[in-house]
């Protein structure tokens, strides 16, 4: 499998393109659609994975989905923060899901040949997962480097998110480390230096 990074949106989110022979998958996919669909040019996209359902995730999703047709995976607890209209109003910045998504369960999951667990991580919203593969984890909101998400806005709750974070010192290799925003770091690094593990 091969990840490739995109900074993507007037929010600067990481949108990353996972690759399998021809197959990929598209994890947050924040700008306009054209944009993600110059990204698949080569690739059949078998799914969208959401960390959550904040506006400045999901802004290519309806796009993309009219145009592939492919299943778009988000917790059910971020559903309400998805598909309103006025999300990101305060931030000059409107988008939202109109198209069907499918509700993510914890556990293990498999799409074509990509295998990986999805983890409910609330804190940062309601419903924020990470998603961890063989080497990797992204993390969404829920992890930065030397950070985690803020839980000021709605639907956030500290206490829920310190809770995730412990689910992190349970890990027992060193994954690389992909957040939702700014630069990637790696999972022994965070555990020493980021204040907030």
């Amino acid at each position: 499998m091969e990840i490739r990074t995109y900074v993507l949106g007037p929010i600067e989110t990481n949108t990353y393109l996972l690759t399998d022979g021809n197959d990929a998958l598209l994890i947050d996919p924040a700008s306009k659609p054209e944009k993600c669909i110059e990204i698949l040019k080569d690739y059949n996209l078998a799914g969208i994975l959401l960390t959550h359902g904040h506006f400045d995730h999901i802004k290519a999703v309806d796009g993309l989905y009219n145009k592939y047709h492919c299943p778009v995976y988000l917790h059910e607890d971020d559903e309400f923060l998805a598909r309103d209209k006025n999300s990101g109003a305060s931030f000059g910045l409107v988008a939202y899901i109109s198209v069907p998504t499918i509700p993510l369960k914890e556990g293990k999951m498999k799409i074509h040949d990509f295998e990986f667990e999805v983890i409910f991580t609330p804190g940062h919203t309601p419903g924020s997962v990470i998603y961890v593969f063989e080497d990797a984890i992204f993390t969404g909101d829920t992890l930065f480097r030397c950070s985690v998400g803020r839980t000021d806005l709605e639907g956030g709750n500290f206490r829920d998110l310190n809770s995730s974070l412990q689910i992190f010192k349970s890990f027992k290799k060193d994954y690389l480390i992909y957040p939702g925003h700014e630069a990637p770091s790696t999972l022994y690094f965070e555990l020493d230096n980021n204040p907030y593990l």
